[in-house]
């Protein structure tokens, strides 16, 4: 081995340095992503939003996926429509779409409606999708709660997507 061989090997170079430099910037970047605000973003519960249209003439609810994150079987485990009976101060729990029903995306509906109304003069009063055992009025309130697990969280959450007041319903 010659002598300036040896010496070649020893010695640390710019380029070395700077290569070095580099795979340490990435490395950290990718921690920051991961740790850092990138968490965030990850194990965040969906956004949605949500159109309701009240007719106080058939006593129904629609309402409507109206853009967002399609909720899926990955991270939903339930989707729920919390209604409100502003007269007396009581609320019903009725399901939308469980994990075996999703998913639910953008332009899917469901329909809610009260017992006082047959609107299509069949016999039976129950003719929305889910039926709330008291009377709609303009200041019932309908939300839609919504139970999972983001992706990389470390529990299942429960958040409001989004409420309708049906005096105020859109569409």
């Amino acid at each position: 081995m010659s002598p300036e061989s040896s010496r070649g090997r020893g010695l640390v170079t710019v380029e070395r340095v700077a290569v070095w430099g580099l795979a340490a910037l990435a490395v950290a970047g990718l921690v920051a992503l991961v740790v850092g605000p990138g968490a965030d973003l990850r194990t965040s519960a969906p956004s949605v939003t949500i159109d309701g249209e009240f007719d106080a003439e058939t006593g129904t609810v629609t309402l409507t996926h109206a853009g967002g994150d399609r909720l899926t079987e990955t991270s939903t485990h339930a989707l729920e429509l919390v209604v409100t009976d502003a007269d007396r101060n009581r609320s019903t729990t009725l399901t939308w779409a469980e994990a075996d029903q999703l998913p639910v995306e953008s332009g899917d509906t469901i329909v809610l409606d009260d017992p006082g109304v047959d609107s299509d003069d069949d016999g039976n009063y129950l003719d929305g999708d889910v039926s709330v055992g008291f009377f709609l009025d303009s200041a019932d309130t309908v939300a839609v709660r919504w139970t999972g697990r983001p992706l990389g969280a470390p529990g299942e959450r429960t958040t409001t997507l989004g409420t309708v007041r049906l005096g105020n319903a859109t569409g």
